[in-house]
């Protein structure tokens, strides 16, 4: 296995591992919370999620996700995760009432240390390769395990 796809739906590419509850094969059909997921430390080239961490409770169910992710990255891995930005002052990130959690730029800086909240939430830490804004409401980061 070289790349996972969370919640990629029926829009997986070929090559990679769809890790999806409704649409992923076997093992792989799951939550992306529900941890761990079905491959061993550092055997995973990349992995994407587009579009679907906002679907993902905020609190331990995502700190659970990015620190599997971390689990399973080779060293030099990318984790890509493209959300709406709920800052942007559109109602992107808030209309959709499957969305369960909020994500702004200030949100990825938790996960790469920028950002410490004063108790240790067991998060793994990433650096953090590209953060910005696309469009008018799309949150782009790409980070690789410390």
């Amino acid at each position: 296995m070289t790349s996972i796809e969370i919640g990629g739906g029926t829009l997986v590419q070929p090559g990679w591992t769809n890790l999806d509850s409704r649409n992923g094969d076997g093992d792989w059909r799951r939550e992306a919370q529900d941890t761990p997921w079905p491959t061993g430390d550092n055997t995973v080239d990349s992995i994407r999620a587009s579009h679907v961490m906002e679907h993902i409770p905020a609190g331990q169910p995502r700190i659970d996700v990015m620190n599997e992710a971390h689990r399973v990255l080779k060293p030099g891995g990318v984790f890509e995760i493209r959300v709406p930005n709920a800052l942007s002052g559109t109602w992107h990130a808030f209309a959709d009432p499957t969305h369960v959690s909020f994500w702004c730029l200030a949100s990825f800086h938790y996960f790469d240390g920028s950002f410490a909240a004063n108790a240790d939430y067991g998060i793994r830490f990433w650096s953090t390769l590209e953060l910005l804004i696309q469009g008018d409401n799309e949150i782009l980061w790409k980070g690789t395990p410390r």
